[in-house]
């Protein structure tokens, strides 16, 4: 399957469909750079800026840099299991074990508020490589650090003086030869809608999302509010029951990620030799010991389990980039 990314709360994936294994086309793209021309030509057709901007403000990214969708009209948000897990953690007692026997809110009244929750939209990008170069000047070293980070903080400080509703972040693109400013509407009621047991989203024993096909329910329903009521979203994905056809054009939205393009066969090798077994062993070592003291009771074991789930993803993605290098 040929690959698109579209990288939107920030970024955008963009994959082609067919019965060969997944690749990427070309990597990821901002929703301010998407190369439509160069898709219009070798596929004959494209999306228009409509069609983005609308995917954009559907795109949700929450706390922790869970990537997720609006999928109603009335603030309904669609992400991963371990994604809201924390939330069912905090709404659980020994008593009623909200993680373990799933939840579901019978009516938006029972929906339950997610503590240190957020969600938030990207509203605009903006360039500012200029801005922050001319601050920068002929400075290098600790000179040229203090004065780009100081311009960054007085840029988002600027254009973000309602620090309730949103947030500004000034992000640096191909190794600092860019900066775009991201502004995001926030929305810091998020709540508890639906969320399955956790064996049903782990199915497997597997507790993260980077295996494909899975078969598990790795999915969990939020609701932004504001002001004590749903959020009005227009913008959001709606559910299409048909199957992907060989060869159409797929897009893959959510939270921006690196790509490391850039890294030198040095900085290739420190990771392959220093970092990452370091990162792998005192992963390895704090897995041991949690589960140690998560066979002592059943109720050390429900407090421990999320806090677990989150190892064993950490420690999957890195010994599967020590794999790879």
């Amino acid at each position: 399957m040929r690959r698109l990314s579209l990288l939107a709360a920030c970024s955008l994936i963009a994959l082609p469909i067919a019965s060969a294994p997944a690749s990427a086309e070309e990597g990821m793209w901002t929703f301010d750079n998407f190369p439509a021309a160069k898709m219009r030509a070798e596929y004959g057709w494209a999306p228009d800026q409509k069609w983005l901007d609308r995917v954009r403000n559907a795109a949700v990214r929450l706390t922790g840099g869970c990537s997720a969708s609006f999928v109603s009209p009335n603030g309904l948000i669609l992400t991963n299991h371990h994604c809201v897990a924390t939330c069912v953690q905090n709404n659980s007692t020994a008593q009623n074990d909200l993680l373990n026997k799933g939840f579901a809110a019978a009516a938006r009244t029972d929906e339950r508020k997610c503590p240190g929750q957020q969600a938030e939209v990207v509203t605009s990008i903006g360039d500012v490589t200029g801005t922050v170069k001319a601050a920068i000047g002929a400075n290098t070293g600790e000179a040229l650090t203090k004065a780009r980070d100081a311009k960054i903080a007085e840029l988002e400080k600027a254009n973000c003086p309602d620090t309730a509703t949103t947030r500004c972040q000034v992000v640096g693109l191909f190794g600092g030869g860019q900066y775009r400013l991201y502004k995001y509407r926030k929305y810091s009621d998020v709540r508890l809608v639906w969320a399955p047991e956790d064996r049903a989203a782990t199915f497997g024993g597997d507790p993260d999302n980077f295996n494909f096909p899975r078969y598990s329910m790795d999915a969990s329903f939020l609701r932004a509010y504001e002001n004590g009521q749903p959020v009005a979203t227009p913008a959001f994905l709606k559910w299409n029951p048909r199957a992907p056809k060989a060869g159409e054009a797929t897009f893959v939205v959510g939270n921006p990620g690196s790509t490391s393009r850039l890294w030198t066969q040095s900085q290739l090798a420190y990771e392959r030799e220093v970092r990452l077994p370091v990162i792998v062993a005192t992963y390895s070592e704090l897995r041991g010991r949690l589960i140690s003291k998560m066979q002592e009771s059943p109720e050390k074991y429900r407090e421990g389990l999320d806090e677990l789930n989150g190892i064993e993803n950490t420690l999957k993605v890195y010994i599967g980039r020590m794999k790879a290098l």
